[in-house]
């Protein structure tokens, strides 16, 4: 097995922009390049290794040590996912090595999670290498298995800024007389939405989670459940709502009950 003596460490960032991932850069550069490690920032996260393109960036403490406070990422991000074909996953992984890299930083969701682990494994298995590699859970979907009680980052940053929109729907609807219905972010899970429909006091927010046992929702049932809500409102004579509804619940609903809808538009 071969050994690098030198430390080197890639920081590859993943999946969708959210909040805090500058200040995980600037932390990790700092604490590594006091320790006497070399840096690489990954330009569009593993797209650009993907290709065989080392689109990386020397990371110095004075590049870093003030951009906590930015949003976005210095690195860019990208959702390419290099795991679905092998000769990509290949290409990264000897990208890596030819720059030396002796320790991974992945800062994403569990995309991200899973490709760090397979180029680690790739590398050890295929190249004889060993690439140590950390997973930093950057998501606003909150879908990550953590300790009860702590969220990933970017998720209350989210949370608060989608409490903001939908409590200024809330006057909204109520001058208007109005309902308003809100779709929140979060993929197959409905933590945003509840935290937002919660803390903004949404008049009623739906979640694939309630839905135990369903492998698929009839449309109709939803109809129902926001049907109800504003029958119930009328009766108290508030003719006016929000309903916070998770992205999720799309992927849960019967292909049929979609396709017999001809007034929505359909991807490719």
């Amino acid at each position: 097995m071969t050994e690098i003596t030198q430390k080197t460490l890639a920081i590859v960032c993943g999946g969708g922009p959210a909040p805090g991932i500058n200040s995980v850069i600037s932390s990790a550069v700092i604490e590594a390049k006091k320790s006497g490690w070399d840096v690489y920032g990954a330009y569009y996260g593993f797209s650009g290794l993907a290709k065989g393109e080392k689109n990386v960036v020397p990371l110095t403490i004075e590049m870093v040590s003030r951009i906590h406070s930015d949003g976005g990422s210095v690195i860019r991000t990208s959702r390419y996912n290099p795991t679905k074909k092998e000769e990509d996953l290949r290409r990264v992984v000897d990208a890596l090595i030819e720059l030396s890299v002796t320790h991974l930083i992945t800062i994403g969701g569990d995309d991200t999670a899973y490709t760090a682990s397979c180029v680690a494994d790739y590398a050890m298995n295929k190249r004889g290498l060993t690439i140590s590699f950390v997973h930093i859970p950057k998501t606003i979907d909150n879908d990550l298995p953590l300790p009860e009680g702590i969220p990933t980052f970017g998720f209350e940053t989210a949370r608060s800024l989608g409490t903001q929109l939908v409590s200024n729907l809330m006057e909204d609807a109520k001058t208007t007389g109005r309902w308003f219905i809100a779709v929140a972010m979060g993929r197959t899970a409905g933590h945003l939405a509840l935290g937002i429909g919660k803390s903004a006091g949404a008049t009623v927010t739906v979640i694939p989670e309630e839905f135990l046992g369903k492998e698929h929702i009839p449309m109709s049932l939803i109809v129902d459940i926001l049907t109800g809500a504003i029958i119930k409102r009328l009766a108290s004579e508030r003719k006016y709502g929000v309903a916070v509804v998770a992205e999720g619940l799309l992927e849960r609903i019967r292909e049929e009950d979609l396709e017999a809808l001809s007034c929505i538009e359909h991807d490719d």
